[in-house]
């Protein structure tokens, strides 16, 4: 995709365990909300949220979600790059990576090595490659093992039977907080910019399976690079994944891309269930800026 640079990423806090008055921060800058498990709208977002710095503790998790563009061998070879990408790793405690093009497999195993050569204790999973054409993409979540663990085998979204509704399927995972109450299933894409519309619409039915995969589970959350705006999908229309089943932490406010344009392609979309869990910060990191 060539709408957007790599430097853009979307952000919620998430609450995993009771604390008496506020979370505190290792960032003054971040403006955490008092305990509150009602839910209630996301908080006007900063024009940038500031993240540098960002410590993971017993009481919150930070997810993001982030199309790191065109991620293979090239973009693995530039130390500068790389050193950049494992500094915002670090600042996440589960990330939903789009867009990773490596034919060889080598570019993301580097990556985590990179984000763990200070000690840190990241994993990953990573999908299949995935894509109607010979140009293929990958999916994968890097998490800190300091602070989730996986509590399912991921796997990707299986088409019914003699249906193609995703040039690349969703990838679905299952993660559960280590110091708190938190879990919570996630379903990451990247649409096809020119069937943005129809995969959109095809949502609702991948959060279904993911339900019934999973049925214990009542938090679900979707996000990643939904192309969702401009020519490619209309904003103000519903969709499956729409109405009061669902809150759409990114909404149509904010501009996630880096051009003159002010679009909103990429989305954190939460079953309603889980806005409960959702505290403090969400918004757009622009780390263009940042770094």
């Amino acid at each position: 995709m060539n709408h957007k640079n790599a430097f853009t990423i979307f952000t919620i806090l998430i609450l995993i365990a009771v604390s008496g008055g506020c979370v505190d921060s290792t960032q003054s800058s971040l403006n955490f909300l008092p305990v509150d498990f009602t839910p209630y709208p996301s908080p006007t977002p900063p024009d940038n949220l500031d993240l540098s710095g960002y410590q993971s503790n017993d009481e919150t998790l930070r997810i993001g979600a982030f199309n790191i563009q065109v991620f293979g061998v090239t973009k693995a070879s530039k130390p500068e790059v790389m050193e950049v990408l494992a500094d915002i790793i670090h600042t996440y405690d589960i990330i939903a990576i789009q867009e990773i093009r490596d034919a060889s497999q080598t570019a993301l195993p580097a990556l985590v090595d990179l984000v763990n050569a200070d000690g840190s204790q990241y994993s990953y999973v990573v999908s299949d490659r995935l894509g109607r054409t010979t140009s293929k993409e990958q999916y994968a979540y890097i998490y800190n093992t300091d602070a989730v663990e996986l509590t399912s085998t991921p796997q990707t979204y299986p088409e019914p039977y003699l249906t193609d509704p995703f040039h690349r399927q969703p990838y679905i995972a299952s993660f559960r907080a280590l110091g708190g109450n938190f879990d919570a299933t996630f379903i990451t894409i990247h649409t096809d910019p020119d069937e943005a519309t129809t995969e959109i619409n095809g949502l609702g039915a991948v959060v279904e399976y993911a339900q019934s995969t999973n049925p214990g589970e009542k938090d679900f959350i979707v996000m990643g690079d939904l192309n969702a705006d401009g020519s490619y999908f209309n904003e103000e229309s519903s969709s499956t994944i729409s109405g009061s089943e669902y809150y759409w932490v990114i909404d149509n406010s904010q501009d996630t891309t880096t051009k003159s344009t002010d679009y909103t392609y990429d989305r954190i979309i939460i079953t309603d269930s889980a806005t409960s869990d959702l505290y403090g910060d969400s918004g757009v990191f622009r780390f263009d800026i940042e770094y």
